[in-house]
């Protein structure tokens, strides 16, 4: 079957604000959530998974505030995760699920994880793919190299950083395609796009918003099962990140791809939509 983004585009409120998520496909229901980075969206993480993970799961998937087509409070007071936590549960209540599994990309997959810690009945199981905050980078530089180029965006958008950042994000240049390269860069240039990823941001390294305690560190309180995806070649969150939570999760088992960067979505399509279908369906 053919998906469109308009076609399985849908809108609930939460908080005062419209959210856009996009919903295709039967059975249990899968909340798949975007990463942060340049000309990011729910569509333009997953829309190409759709026609697959469609087939096997109600798929939903969010826009998180600020991004994409959602709405977002106008200053942020706490940190962004907690913020996104919310539009999640919130995305599962006015839907009447009770609970779902949770996938989630890079930031998407922090917000997944402290959702999973915050509100553990709601949440099944649990798809981290190279998940922001959750891995620990000891061998490499800190920010790493995407996340600097990332920082260099925030702090000046111009098309050439922008494309920096994005080639930043995947082992085989070739990945990015002009058709892709264009749709990234055409969400980036909207002022309010980049305002919203600045203010984001802007919540993590503000000690006045942070955690009592990091992510990394209450990974052991984790029930749900858990599979993390990690590209072994990824510039943004670096795989050594992985071995901290491959060790600290409970109920985790952990898969590096080759030939792939921070999008194995993307770089490793099939073995990435393979690895969910079968996790999903019968666990670890």
């Amino acid at each position: 079957m053919t998906y469109t983004a308009a076609g399985t585009a849908r809108w609930i409120t939460v908080d005062g604000h419209k959210l856009r998520y996009h919903e295709a496909g039967e059975g249990d229901p899968l909340v798949l959530l975007h990463g942060s980075g340049v000309g990011v969206s729910g569509w333009a993480n997953f829309g190409d998974n759709l026609p697959v993970l469609a087939q096997h799961f109600r798929c939903l998937i969010l826009d998180q505030p600020g991004f994409g087509a959602s709405e977002r409070p106008e200053v942020y007071e706490r940190n962004y995760l907690r913020i996104a936590m919310d539009a999640v549960i919130g995305l599962l209540d006015e839907l009447g699920i009770e609970k779902a599994a949770l996938l989630g990309n890079s930031m998407g997959g922090g917000v997944a994880t402290l959702t999973a810690l915050e509100h553990p009945g709601r949440v099944d199981k649990l798809v981290l793919m190279a998940p922001g905050g959750v891995g620990v980078n000891v061998l490499g530089p800190e920010p790493s190299e995407g996340i600097g180029r990332l920082m260099e965006f925030n702090a000046a958008p111009s098309p050439e950083r922008g494309l920096a950042f994005l080639k930043s994000m995947v082992f085989n240049p070739a990945t990015l395609t002009d058709e892709l390269v264009e749709q990234r860069l055409t969400l980036a240039a909207d002022p309010a796009a980049q305002a919203a990823l600045r203010d984001a941001y802007a919540t993590f390294y503000n000690p006045k918003m942070a955690e009592p305690l990091p992510l990394w560190a209450r990974l052991r309180s984790l029930r749900q099962e858990t599979l993390l995806l990690w590209g072994r070649d990824d510039r943004v969150t670096p795989v050594e990140g992985a071995l901290l939570p491959a060790r600290q999760i409970p109920n985790v088992d952990l898969r590096i791809f080759s030939r792939c960067g921070h999008w194995v979505m993307v770089e490793r399509k099939d073995a990435f939509e393979r690895s969910v279908i079968d996790f999903l369906h019968h666990g670890l």
